[in-house]
C-alpha cells in the first residue's frame, strides 16, 4: 500500500514535473499519470526487467504523452539530461539498510528492499541536485528510520515541511511515515494528523481511476 498512500498526500498543480525515484513497476506513475494527466511524470528505475515491465504498464494504460520511464542509476541522471529540474521528488525507496536483516537470494527483490544501490543519504543529496528552487521531496519510510530521513537532509537545502504517520489500526503503533521537504525554505515542521489504515479508507481515499490496467 505505500506507494498508494504516498500518491494520496501530494499536492500537485496540472503543470508540474514530477520524478519517482526507483519507480520498480511503475505504480506511482500510473497513479500520478491518471490524476494528473496535464503533468510531466519521469520514473527512474535502475533495474532493467522492472523498467520494461514499467514501460509496458505506462503504455497498457496510454499514458506515453504523460510518464516516460528511464532505465539508469539515479546517481547518473541531472537536470540536464531530464530537460530541466523538478516540481516535486518523491520516492517509496529501499527502507532496509545494508548488511541488516536476511538478503534475499533474488537479486531484483534484494536491491528493491535493501540500500544497496541507494542509500537515504545519497537519495536526498540527489534529490537536491534535481529539485528546482521551493521543490519538494516526499518519501514513505519506516516510522523508526525517520531520524536517518532528517540526518540525510541536514546536509543539504532541503528543509522539513510536515511529517505524517501511518498507522494500520487506532491502537497500533505507526509502521510508516511520509516525510515532506521543501528546497530553500525554512518554516517549522508540522506533524499533521496521522493516518489509519482500514479496508474502508483505503477504499476512500480516491487516489486510484477506476480504469487502471496491470
Amino acid at each position: 500500500m505505500d506507494p498508494f498512500v504516498l500518491c494520496s498526500q501530494i499536492p500537485v498543480c496540472s503543470s508540474d514535473r514530477i520524478l519517482d525515484i526507483g519507480c520498480g513497476c511503475g505504480i506511482i506513475p500510473v497513479v500520478l499519470g491518471y490524476c494528473f494527466p496535464q503533468s510531466c511524470i519521469t520514473g527512474v528505475e535502475i533495474q532493467t526487467k522492472l523498467a520494461e515491465i514499467a514501460l509496458k504498464n505506462i503504455i497498457n494504460n496510454k499514458l506515453q504523452r504523460t510518464v516516460s520511464i528511464i532505465n539508469e542509476d539515479i546517481k547518473n541522471i541531472n537536470p540536464e539530461s531530464t530537460n530541466g529540474p523538478f516540481d516535486l521528488i518523491l520516492s517509496n525507496p529501499p527502507y532496509k539498510k545494508h548488511n541488516t536483516g536476511r538478503l534475499n537470494p533474488d537479486p531484483q527483490k534484494a536491491i528493491a528492499r535493501h540500500e544497496i544501490t541507494m542509500n537515504i543519504k545519497s537519495l536526498a543529496a540527489k534529490a537536491e541536485t534535481l529539485l528546482r528552487h521551493k521543490g519538494r521531496f516526499m518519501i514513505i519510510f519506516p516510522s523508526e528510520r525517520l531520524p536517518d530521513i532528517e540526518q540525510a537532509v541536514q546536509a543539504t537545502s532541503i528543509y522539513p515541511e510536515w511529517i505524517r504517520y501511518i498507522h494500520t489500526g487506532p491502537q497500533k503503533t505507526p509502521k510508516r511515515v511520509i516525510f515532506s521537504g521543501r528546497k530553500d525554505i525554512t518554516a517549522r515542521k508540522r506533524i499533521l494528523p496521522p493516518i489509519y489504515l482500514s479496508s474502508n479508507n483505503i477504499m476512500d481515499m480516491n487516489i486510484l481511476p477506476k480504469r487502471i490496467n496491470p
